[in-house]
């Protein structure tokens, strides 16, 4: 197997990982919901019109993967949940993803 051939199953293989990540769109909305800050479960439920306990579900499996991080806040009195660093970077390309499905797709 060439070197070509090697580096191609690699990035197929990372490719699957990222989409079986991410094929629940709800992750990925709430990932996108927090990119301008930290929100409480049920400011991200009113943004998303979905129930506690899938937003709830999704957000510990977030925390699991290292991308939400939840933390007591001041500004909220209570729980809140904020974007780590990689999820960040996350963000950016769902926004670049956004722009050529705008420009793309036809709805």
């Amino acid at each position: 197997m060439d070197q070509r051939h090697v580096e191609e199953q690699a990035d197929l293989l990372a490719l699957q990982k990222f989409q079986h990540n991410f094929e629940n769109s709800l992750k990925s909305s709430v990932i996108f919901i927090l990119r301008d800050g930290a929100l409480t479960i049920g400011e991200i439920e009113q943004r998303l019109d979905q129930s506690h306990g899938q937003i709830l579900e999704q957000l510990q499996e977030l925390i699991e993967d290292g991308l939400v991080l939840q933390q007591m806040s001041e500004k909220v009195h209570g729980l809140a949940y904020s974007l780590t660093g990689p999820a960040e970077e996350l963000v950016r390309q769902f926004k670049e993803s956004i722009a050529w499905s705008k420009q793309h797709i036809t709805y």
